[in-house]
């Protein structure tokens, strides 16, 4: 695992863009398989012809997911650069015994580490604001549109997922996004920022899939009218 580790951040060093798509390609392969897996032994009726893996599905959320990636890289950048963190351990600072008395020198060393941690805390809380109000909601329109055409739809059915799944994935997702997203931009360094959020979202990729697929099925709305 180390080793894979290593080779992971080398090749993301070097080819960042690159990397990224194929670890979001192969997350994103694995979270529909465990939904559509769940969906089939324990959601699906025994007679339903929905019984059998779809194959085709799983390959227009992996070109998706690979497509959108970079999207991902270059918004943590202006995030990472838009509001900077001094320093980025600055949560880790120990505390030394020579700062721990009472001298002048002490004393400036516990205010400056206060102060660094206020900052990275008001620049946490921003990058934050923006990826939960700007960010997500785009990433979710772009999901919903795509997977209505590359399943053959129109824009009038792109228009119909994006009013009535939208808004539901995105509450669902501010009950837990917030808080991956946190640990992320105050802990984890650039480098890994999007391969951390991705590890969530192999789970979140499930609900996604399940959502664009089952729950849309389940909606009790007039028919979606006809594209052209």
């Amino acid at each position: 695992m180390a080793a894979f580790f290593r080779f992971w951040t080398r090749q993301a060093e070097a080819r960042p863009f690159v990397t990224v798509a194929a670890t979001e390609a192969c997350l994103s392969a694995c979270g529909d398989l465990l939904a559509q897996t769940i969906n089939i032994n324990f959601l699906t009726p025994e007679d339903s012809e929905k019984k059998e893996y779809d194959f085709w599905r799983t390959s227009r959320f992996v070109l998706f997911s690979t497509c959108v990636s970079p999207l991902g890289v270059r918004w943590h950048r202006f995030l990472d650069h838009r509001f900077p963190i001094r320093t980025q351990n600055t949560w880790f600072k120990s505390r030394r015994k020579s700062n721990t008395g009472h001298s002048a020198a002490a004393v400036a060393a516990r205010a400056k580490r206060r102060s660094e941690q206020k900052q990275a805390a008001r620049q946490v809380g921003k990058r934050l604001l923006s990826d939960v109000l700007l960010y997500e909601p785009m990433m979710y329109t772009l999901f919903f549109g795509s997977m209505a055409v590359l399943e053959g739809g129109g824009v009038e059915e792109a228009k119909y997922r994006i009013s009535h799944l939208l808004l539901p994935t995105y509450l669902t997702g501010l009950t837990i996004s917030p808080i991956v997203q946190t640990v992320n931009f105050a802990f984890v360094p650039l480098i890994y920022r999007v391969p951390f959020g991705s590890c969530f979202d192999l789970f979140w990729d499930s609900y996604l899939s399940w959502v664009n697929n089952e729950k849309l099925a389940m909606i009790e709305e007039p028919a979606v009218p006809e594209s052209g």
